[in-house]
């Protein structure tokens, strides 16, 4: 596919140039941006080396500024592209702000446990929160609050983690999404419709951590628009336990409903282990540290690690980086005995 980058940057940099910076989140500004492939790259105007900084979709620090980069695969609208380039470069602006509320992804693959009972409340916020974007009740909200609530004394590590996904990812999809809506009225309403109908659906609840980009921008459009209060600094709490920090609750009800979900999910990857297994395709056999994996949509279970598009570990040569899917088998936290590809 032949992908024009100089084209492309020069029409993503004439739509950011039109957004209002200021109207997406108090201090906002924008950034310098790079699009790249797997052979080239074009910043700030001009074709430059690609470099192995650039990996992903994020923010880095490139000579000695943090820019926003994107990994063109294939010809996007120039528009939605502008909104995600936007969406890094509110990435960006939490390293400008030193954000600290970052979740510790690895530990949290390992640890946070798919519970019938957190996930059946949590298809009932979710529901609850397409029902306020879609039109605004207190008494809804108040409801929203208390399951959420229930939720972080009942099962406060699993809550915690989605918060601090809300706050980091979510943020920035609330941002992109509001970009969106300067850019293109009808692009704006499709996303925000995507958003509504993927958080509903329950099989979208795991892994947990994709779907949170959605939930977090969906409670921050209906929070912004209807005038409530929190702390959209850069402070410790996301911004998902301030606005329950004032809230009693002592029990919610809710009837059991994902545990047909949880073990579809768990025997996906047991059947994904037992292929990568018996294909036997060994990257490495030796013991060795995990550094990294693409914690977007990694899956953990039974000792195993799913990670597609890289993983990252080191042995006695130092530190290495594959390209591709994988399997990692580990013997306890972080560290691994074999990496299989898929």
């Amino acid at each position: 596919m032949n992908i024009n980058l100089e084209r492309m940057y020069n029409e993503v940099k004439k739509h950011i140039e039109g957004v209002n910076f200021s109207q997406l989140w108090t201090n906002f500004k924008p950034l310098k941006f790079a699009l790249y492939t797997d052979k080239e790259c074009f910043f700030d105007g001009k074709y430059v080396e690609k470099t192995d900084e650039f990996l992903g979709n994020t923010s880095i620090k490139y000579n000695g500024e943090i820019i926003a980069i994107w990994n063109v695969m294939e010809n996007t609208d120039s528009i939605i592209l502008s909104s995600k380039i936007i969406h890094e470069m509110f990435h960006g602006f939490q390293m400008q702000n030193n954000e600290t509320r970052f979740p510790n992804e690895l530990h949290a693959l390992y640890n946070y446990k798919y519970d019938d009972a957190n996930l059946s409340i949590k298809t009932l916020e979710n529901q609850m929160i397409k029902e306020l974007a879609d039109e605004f009740s207190f008494d809804t909200f108040e409801k929203l609050l208390r399951f959420r609530r229930y939720r972080y004394e009942k099962f406060n590590y699993e809550y915690h983690y989605e918060a601090c996904i809300e706050q980091i990812e979510g943020t920035a999809n609330y941002v992109e999404l509001k970009a969106l809506e300067q850019l293109s009225g009808d692009l704006y309403l499709q996303k925000l419709m995507q958003l509504k109908n993927r958080i509903i659906e329950a099989s979208n609840l795991l892994p947990v951590r994709i779907i949170s980009y959605d939930i977090g921008a969906l409670l921050l459009l209906i929070i912004n628009k209807n005038g409530i209060e929190y702390d959209d600094g850069f402070n410790e709490a996301p911004f998902s336990e301030d606005i329950i920090k004032n809230i009693d609750v002592s029990e919610c009800e809710f009837e059991l409903v994902m545990s047909d979900k949880i073990n579809a999910y768990y025997s996906n990857a047991q059947k994904i282990i037992e292929e990568a297994k018996a294909k036997n395709d060994l990257v490495t056999k030796d013991p060795c540290e995990l550094l990294g994996v693409n914690v977007y949509n990694a899956v953990y279970f039974n000792n195993f690690i799913i990670s597609r598009y890289c993983v990252m570990y080191s042995d006695d040569e130092g530190q290495k980086v594959e390209y591709g899917d994988f399997l990692i088998e580990t013997h306890e936290y972080m560290k691994v005995s074999k990496i299989y590809r898929i």
